[in-house]
């Protein structure tokens, strides 16, 4: 069954969303036979884990990366990525054996970086086809500008842009859903304080690009202290997937994450 939600998966990423064609041809030397179409695996597959894992799907989000590690051991890189290559190996190894959700989500932000700092040294890597940003007031077209909005900080992790980073955080830090409602009053319990937690570190991205580990969190046009780092934004992306990913099994909701799901839901 396991296997069946992969293949599907794959299907879907390849079919609607990640047209991974190398950015860079012509005059370069040409890369490794097989190494364009491990590419497209990885990209497609880290798809599929993302997706799982915002949706709190360990296992498929766990087998997907068992597969991208058989496709990596396999091909060999070009020169200039061979060490990007062992860290990304080690990152996936390390979603892999994730104890629980959060430690695989902090894992997977931190190979989203890696890969994309791989792709800023090749200068090669997917090209990104950008939806328009969703609009709406409702609850549904809200949830929708939070996936939106998350998609394209991932996106930016791959092209290793802390501008294209901090621009998709601030569409997140919108004002939250539960506006001054207390958590005393919340259902479920804890939902509250995870839309306090996405949208202060989405706050902290837009304005800092890291998580500080107190409460205060700069707003957009307070001085900060050094420029942000692409590590720094995989981190927050890390615990923003993990509160996502919380906040789904507390309500009990699966979000569409495909553009075929959301044009179907839309129907």
């Amino acid at each position: 069954m396991l296997g069946r939600v992969i293949v599907l998966g794959l299907a879907t990423a390849l079919a609607s969303g990640c047209d991974c064609e190398l950015k860079r041809a012509g005059e370069d030397p040409a890369p490794p036979d097989g190494f364009e179409e491990v590419m497209r695996d990885h990209a497609a597959l880290s798809l599929v884990a993302r997706d799982a894992l915002i949706r709190g799907d360990l296992p498929v989000a766990q087998q997907s990366m068992r597969k991208l590690a058989f496709f990596m051991e396999h091909v060999p890189f070009p020169k200039e990525g061979k060490e990007y290559a062992r860290i990304t190996r080690e990152l996936v190894n390390q979603v892999r054996e994730a104890a629980d959700l959060e430690e695989a989500c902090m894992a997977f932000a931190l190979l989203s970086n890696a890969c994309g700092q791989c792709h800023h040294a090749l200068d090669r890597g997917p090209p990104m086809k950008l939806e328009p940003t969703p609009e709406g007031q409702d609850l549904k077209m809200h949830m929708r500008r939070h996936a939106w909005a998350v998609e394209r900080m991932w996106e930016a992790l791959l092209s290793d842009s802390t501008s294209a980073f901090q621009a998709a955080a601030g569409i997140l830090a919108e004002s939250p859903l539960h506006g001054p409602a207390s958590p005393d009053s919340e259902r479920p319990a804890g939902t509250t304080r995870l839309a306090y937690e996405v949208h202060d570190l989405a706050f902290a991205a837009a304005v800092e690009g890291k998580a500080r580990e107190d409460e205060y969190v700069p707003r957009p046009g307070e001085a900060v202290e050094g420029k942000p780092t692409t590590r720094g934004q995989a981190e927050i992306f890390g615990r923003l997937l993990s509160a996502c990913s919380q906040c789904h099994s507390l309500v009990d909701v699966e979000p569409k994450m495909s553009p075929d799901e959301r044009r179907r839901e839309a129907r």
